[in-house]
């Protein structure tokens, strides 16, 4: 299972994973504008994030670079279980019951709903 991974280093793997190898310099500059952080900030984030073992570093010269070393798919889903165990008890139907009366749903997430509980549905 992948580890935890803070709001902050969130911020930090977002951009890692929609281009990499970057230097800690290039996180930098690619974060979303009003972060707020000092460049040291964004090193301690991807030290934390190479020890968690979630990226991968490389060293050219006196310069490392940063990869993502985890799927997103795979950080979203084990952050997923581990808001459903805590929040709603593992629960999967009044989460999902939650979020459907609090969102605002397109037509188009309408129907994928629908089709994925006619799914589950016909599992049974």
């Amino acid at each position: 299972m992948p580890p935890r991974i803070s709001s902050s280093e969130w911020e930090v793997m977002n951009v890692l994973w929609a281009r990499s190898p970057l230097t800690a310099a290039e996180v930098f500059a690619a974060l979303p504008a009003g972060h707020g952080w000092h460049p040291k900030t964004v090193n301690t984030f991807l030290a934390r994030l190479a020890a968690k073992g979630v990226v991968r570093v490389a060293k050219t010269g006196n310069v490392n670079s940063y990869a993502a070393r985890l799927r997103r798919e795979d950080c979203v889903a084990a952050e997923g279980r581990g808001f459903l165990e805590r929040i709603f008890r593992g629960a999967a139907g009044p989460m999902l019951l939650h979020f459907c009366e609090q969102a605002d749903l397109t037509d188009g997430e309408i129907r994928e709903l629908e089709k994925l509980l006619k799914k589950k549905k016909a599992k049974k």
